[in-house]
């Protein structure tokens, strides 16, 4: 299907992790909605974008098992966090708990929130390989204390691919009373999600990334009990009309991507979910394995890993040499991959979508043995 997507014919893009990649189909999609907004911005904007986005809404409520009026929209997931974290009462004493596979910039906001308020940030550490389900659920509530305000886990995580045990380790939040933000990111298209069933108090995630709609369309989520106080990063007229009004307007911006969405999930339906799934979870596996066992280096298990997977370094990199590396895999053999950090700079995340074929991982395989003789 690599003629479904605009992607650069030369290069093997096996970064679709990074931002996602969009369907020429979607973006005309998008492009339609743009000028539509343009024959009459005020009409468009005032009048007739509420409807729009509760279509839009709806359908991804139902895409992702989730009671309608829990969803807010946000541009990215990490506007998503944010949003949830600056809004939680912390204090001295108080103990937030995430895990050492956090992506970068929610660790950020974690660590200046705890600056800000005297309180803890705990990190569990998870192994990887991941043994199994129990025991990554384990490594994650042994660390919940009676002071812990809130957990901060992922759905998968960027920086090594682990697909979290989210049940296990909800209800292990749940039955110690320890509200549970959950960053989906990846998630939404990768993985089958029922927010429902799940009962995490809140949800992020995107859907320029594994639903491959435009970028800068994501989703918030938050449980009945905190949608009276959760609100909008930036305060604007509909600031005390309720929370999906507070979301559903925060100035002037391109609706376009997330009304583009639909399109996106049109996309994905017409040749089914599930064997988008089962292909890109299959072709991920090969792949990795393939240019692990070209380097004859580790490529973790898959039990707990999707469309995504860490292939080891033959060598621990630090971050300015990992950029470089990345630029010359780029440069060099028109490769497009991601070099990751989980326990130092060691790794490649090779990731797996319709466009791909076992040919990239070949170029990555050949350019990595090229760049590491011996």
């Amino acid at each position: 299907m690599t003629g479904a997507w605009t992607l650069d014919p030369d290069i093997a893009y096996l970064n679709h992790g990074g931002f996602g990649a969009t369907p020429a189909s979607v973006l005309a999609d998008q492009q339609a909605w743009r000028a539509e907004m343009e024959r009459n911005p005020a009409d468009f904007l005032v009048r007739r974008l509420p409807d729009l986005l509760a279509t839009v809404r709806a359908r991804v409520a139902a895409f992702l098992g989730a009671p309608e009026d829990g969803l807010v929209f946000v541009d990215n997931a990490t506007a998503g966090t944010q949003t949830v974290i600056a809004q939680i009462r912390l204090g001295p004493g108080d103990e937030v708990l995430t895990t050492d596979h956090c992506y970068p910039a929610v660790l950020a906001q974690l660590r200046r929130a705890v600056a800000a308020t005297g309180a803890e940030l705990r990190i569990a550490a998870v192994p990887l390989p991941a043994p199994d389900p129990a025991t990554v659920a384990g490594a994650v509530a042994t660390r919940l204390t009676g002071s812990t305000r809130l957990l901060v886990i992922d759905h998968v995580a960027s920086c090594s691919g682990l697909v979290f045990p989210l049940a296990q380790i909800v209800a292990a939040a749940r039955q110690a009373n320890v509200p549970v933000l959950v960053d989906g990111a990846h998630a939404a298209g990768m993985l089958p999600v029922n927010l429902k069933e799940l009962g995490a108090d809140f949800w992020v995630g995107n859907l320029h990334k594994w639903v491959c709609a435009p970028k800068a369309s994501a989703v918030l989520y938050a449980a009945p009990r905190w949608r009276d106080e959760l609100r909008p990063l930036v305060a604007s007229h509909g600031l005390f009309d309720g929370y999906q009004p507070a979301f559903d307007w925060t100035g002037t911006r391109d609706p376009s991507a997330l009304l583009a969405v639909p399109a996106a999930l049109d996309f994905f339906d017409r040749i089914g979910w599930q064997a988008v799934r089962e292909h890109n979870d299959d072709l991920a596996r090969r792949g990795a394995r393939l240019v692990a066992q070209r380097l004859g280096a580790e490529a973790p298990p898959g039990e707990l890993a999707a469309a995504m997977r860490l292939v080891r370094l033959p060598a621990v990199l630090d971050e300015p040499s990992a950029r470089r590396l990345e630029d010359r895999l780029l440069a060099g053999h028109g490769v497009v991959v991601p070099v990751t950090c989980y326990d130092g700079w060691q790794w490649v995340r090779v990731s797996a979508q319709l466009y791909n074929t076992l040919a990239d991982y070949e170029r990555l395989a050949a350019a990595l043995c090229q760049l590491f003789p011996g």
